[in-house]
C-alpha cells in the first residue's frame, strides 16, 4: 500500500514528465484512496495477477464516473494516475528496503514499460446510451411512389369510361343514318310509277 508522502513524489514526477493533467492535481488523491482500499484486501505483496485485478477494479470505478458525467480527458488522467500507482506498489513489494526517490523512478519505468503513459480512458459502444427523451418513435410515411402508382390507374378508368361515350355517340349516328336511307329511296320508286302510270295512261287512255 502506497504511503501519501510516496504518492505525491509519483504525482509530481508524472506531472512533470506530462504525463498527467496538473489541473486534477488535488483529484488524484481519490484515485490513490481507492486503490489502497483494493491492496488492503489483496494483500502487501502485489502479484501479476493481484496487479490485473486492481486495474480492472480501478477501470470499474471511472465507468461510474463516466455515468456521473466525468469528461473523457479528466478520466484519462485518473487511469494513467491510477496505473502508476499499481506500478509503484508492485515495485515495492519487490524490494525489502529501497529509498523513495530509487522507487519513484524504478515505478515511472516500469509505468512506461508496460505502455501506460500512453493509455486512454474509452468507454465501450455498449456502454454509450442515447440520452432519455431524444428517443422518437418510428412512424412509418407513405412512399410517393405508391402514390403516383395510383392516379395513373384512375385516369386510365376515367379515359375508358370516355371512349365508352363516344362509342354510344357513333353508334346514334349511325342508327339516324340508316333510316333517313329508305326514306330517300321511297320516293324515287314513286316517281318511277307515276312516270308509269303516264304512258299506259297515253297509249291506252
Amino acid at each position: 500500500m502506497a504511503e501519501v508522502k510516496f504518492v505525491i513524489a509519483l504525482d509530481k514526477k508524472l506531472m512533470e514528465e506530462g504525463i498527467i493533467d496538473p489541473a486534477y492535481m488535488d483529484d488524484y488523491k481519490k484515485v490513490h484512496a481507492m486503490l489502497n482500499t483494493h491492496v488492503r484486501k489483496t494483500g502487501k505483496i502485489l502479484s501479476e495477477e493481484t496487479f490485473d485485478r486492481g486495474d480492472q477494479q480501478l477501470r470499474k470505478w471511472l465507468m461510474v464516473l463516466y455515468r456521473q458525467g466525468a469528461p473523457q480527458e479528466k478520466l484519462s488522467s485518473y487511469l494513467r494516475c491510477g496505473l502508476a500507482h499499481l506500478c509503484f506498489d508492485f515495485i515495492e513489494s519487490s524490494y525489502h528496503a529501497i529509498s523513495t526517490d530509487d522507487l519513484v523512478t524504478r515505478a515511472i519505468q516500469s509505468f512506461k514499460k508496460r505502455n501506460f503513459h500512453k493509455t486512454y480512458f474509452r468507454v465501450a459502444p455498449s456502454e454509450i446510451k442515447a440520452p432519455a427523451g431524444k428517443k422518437k418513435k418510428a412512424v412509418k410515411k407513405k412512399s410517393p411512389k405508391a402514390a403516383k402508382k395510383k392516379s395513373p390507374a384512375k385516369k386510365a378508368v376515367k379515359k375508358k369510361a370516355v371512349k365508352k361515350k363516344t362509342v354510344k355517340k357513333a353508334v346514334k349516328k349511325t342508327a339516324v343514318k340508316k333510316k333517313k336511307a329508305p326514306a330517300r329511296s321511297k320516293g324515287k320508286k314513286k316517281g318511277k310509277s307515276k312516270n308509269k302510270k303516264g304512258i299506259f295512261a297515253r297509249l291506252f287512255g
